[in-house]
């Protein structure tokens, strides 16, 4: 925890996702800046409370916070969470809130939110269900799951069986097959998978069956 806190300050930086998306997702991945217009552009037509979940600095959730649009970032790092706060202060962004708390266990009450997005994070819960379940629990019905996470494709490190098999076991990072995330959303309450895959960089929405 006090290794995340402390690269807060080049968590958005070429010090960190430039490097990260090109080893682990390969050199075509996508930037930074189109990771965050694919998350976001799936939430366009969204208004009301957005949940950004393991939401670092607010590096997603603050490019869609609007007047009618309000977004609360959960995070576990202190360090992150005040980092966000820093740069929404600096950047005068609206509606935009900062809670230190954890996605198994989210402290907001059932179909709070109307969409939700978990970019860089989903790879890294010890278990994937409990947490799109709790997600999908304070959704409200058809509302819209937007993700960025690692997926088994065709680029960078991430594309051997055996680097997805030792990062799972030794470091807990898991690197998701299409089909087994499919059946992770549908047992959590999800459907209309849609899912783009470049590289070994997976972006996918998904809505609250009703």
């Amino acid at each position: 925890m006090r290794f995340i806190d402390r690269m807060a300050r080049i968590y958005e930086s070429r010090l960190w996702y430039p490097i990260v998306l090109n080893i682990y997702g390969g050199f075509r991945s996508p930037s930074l800046a189109q990771l965050i217009s694919t998350v976001t552009q799936k939430l366009q037509s969204t208004e009301g409370r957005v949940l950004d979940i393991a939401c670092g600095p607010g590096t997603y959730g603050r490019r869609i916070a609007s007047p009618s649009r309000e977004v609360i970032g959960i995070d576990v790092s202190m360090g992150m969470l005040r980092q966000g706060a820093v740069y929404v202060a600096k950047e005068g962004i609206p509606n935009v809130h900062f809670a230190r708390a954890r996605v198994e266990a989210l402290p907001f009450e059932g179909g709070l939110f109307d969409a939700v997005i978990c970019s860089g994070s989903l790879h890294l819960f010890a278990d994937t269900v409990v947490a799109l379940r709790e997600m999908a629990r304070v959704m409200k019905p058809a509302a819209i799951l937007s993700v960025f996470t690692f997926g088994a494709g065709s680029g960078g490190i991430l594309k051997f069986r055996t680097v997805r098999e030792r990062s799972r076991r030794k470091h807990g990072l898991h690197v998701f097959e299409l089909a087994e995330m499919e059946r992770y959303l549908t047992a959590s309450g999800f459907k209309d998978f849609q899912p783009e895959m470049r590289g070994s960089i997976l972006t996918f929405s998904a809505r609250k069956t009703r």
